[in-house]
């Protein structure tokens, strides 16, 4: 009987201490968002730094919810200190690709155009080209319309917008297609296209920021 017991009871220990942390983890990530919500900056750092954090957290995910945190608020120092962490930390390339995705996406809205630039070189020479054609190609897009301001890629969107028959995809082309006619100065053409991603936008939230931009 004894046999059979002892394994029983390492299981149920191993089982009692995975629902133990499902539930901290919960409980930790509730508050983090509560202090975030009522942007009680000084809490949610400090509860980051805690020991209960640092036990069920690992140091990627702490990284990720500060760096979320200060992109959500719009703190450009903070942002560019942490960056220049990950990129100095041991963490592998796989793991923050999409954290350096949305850095570069933040440093464009907001026209950091050298950091930018710093971002995008990072990620072109520490990422495979062949197993990661997708994000090169969006890394080249991104750069190609808000730092070159590119005419010749007015085309290149056109037909992109011709073939997507992918809404969510449509808008996002449009977008860039108006951002791209907004650097170059066609201010009319700007917000018909804009008015265009609009008409075809199936998110509240995508469409009142698309109605901000437009001045409606």
């Amino acid at each position: 009987m004894t046999n059979y017991l002892v394994p029983s009871l390492f299981f149920i220990c191993i089982f009692a201490s995975f629902i133990y942390k499902k539930v901290i983890t919960k409980k930790y990530l509730s508050l983090l968002m509560e202090y975030k919500l009522y942007k009680k900056e000084e809490e949610y750092m400090e509860l980051l730094s805690s020991v209960p954090i640092k036990l069920y957290f690992s140091s990627k995910t702490i990284m990720v919810l500060k760096i979320k945190y200060y992109l959500d608020t719009n703190q450009y120092d903070q942002i560019k200190e942490i960056t220049e962490q990950l990129r100095k930390s041991n963490f592998k390339m796989k793991d923050l690709v999409s954290i350096f995705l949305t850095v570069y996406a933040y440093y464009l809205d907001f026209g950091h155009r050298n950091d930018a630039l710093e971002i995008y070189h990072f990620l072109i020479n520490h990422i495979d080209e062949e197993s990661n054609q997708e994000l090169y190609r969006e890394l080249n897009e991104l750069k190609t319309i808000y730092i070159d301001h590119d005419r010749n890629y007015i085309g290149v969107l056109e037909k992109k917008i011709e073939k997507t028959k992918v809404l969510p995809e449509a808008v996002i082309l449009y977008f860039r297609l108006a951002k791209l006619y907004e650097f170059l100065g066609d201010v009319d053409q700007t917000k018909l296209l804009l008015q265009r991603a609009k008409s075809l936008s199936e998110s509240q939230g995508q469409m009142k920021q698309l109605e901000r931009l437009i001045g409606t």
